[in-house]
């Protein structure tokens, strides 16, 4: 089984990537890590733990977690974004290990792993190959202020603490560059489909 490793800078396309190469190939399984930690962020025990480490502000009144607050806590402080991170990532990497194996034992020739913090996360993925999809500073920041919550200081500060697209580039193995249009998108996302499929 092949493991593609997908990564980039928020709001450069990564979702949008793995949309097209799941339409575009046949056998083959996803690992969403934004889609894992929503999901995480609804399970008792790690509500807890939150709150437990962020107090009760970190809830809203109907006592589900508050991820506005939690978001800006954790771009606003570096403490407090490890803490996060120390709570979430290790969750993420165990159930990435059991869509992994599970794939594995069924014999599905290709797994899709979305995973934003790829290379700023301290677990190991054990990708086959790393997908980094990219984009200019400027079309980055258009499309992340269009996201709700999100003011032009909290974007800011967001892609401060990532690593450096271009050293995201440098470290790839494959890049989409999406800076352009829809269709330039969807050409780069067929043509990688097809060298996916015949490495196969």
């Amino acid at each position: 089984m092949v493991v593609v490793g997908i990564t980039g800078g928020i709001a450069m396309g990564k979702s949008s990537v793995l949309n097209g190469l799941k339409s575009l190939i046949n056998e083959v399984r996803i690992f969403d890590a934004d889609q894992c930690v929503s999901e995480l962020l609804t399970h008792n025990e790690i509500c807890e733990k939150i709150v437990l480490e962020f107090g009760d502000s970190s809830l809203t009144a109907n006592g589900q977690i508050d991820r506005v607050y939690l978001r800006e806590r954790a771009f606003d402080n570096a403490d407090q974004r490890a803490k996060l991170e120390g709570i979430l990532h290790p969750e993420v990497h165990k159930e990435y290990q059991s869509v992994l194996n599970l794939a594995k034992t069924e014999g599905v020739p290709l797994l899709l792993a979305d995973i934003p913090l790829l290379y700023e996360s301290s677990q190991d993925y054990n990708q086959d190959l790393t997908l980094v999809v990219a984009c200019n500073d400027k079309v980055q920041m258009e499309r992340l202020l269009t996201r709700p919550g999100i003011s032009e200081e909290m974007a800011q500060e967001i892609v401060a603490t990532q690593l450096p697209i271009e050293k995201k580039i440098e470290l790839a193995d494959h890049l989409i560059w999406n800076s352009g249009s829809i269709k330039q998108l969807e050409k780069q996302i067929y043509y990688f489909a097809l060298w996916l499929t015949k490495r196969n």
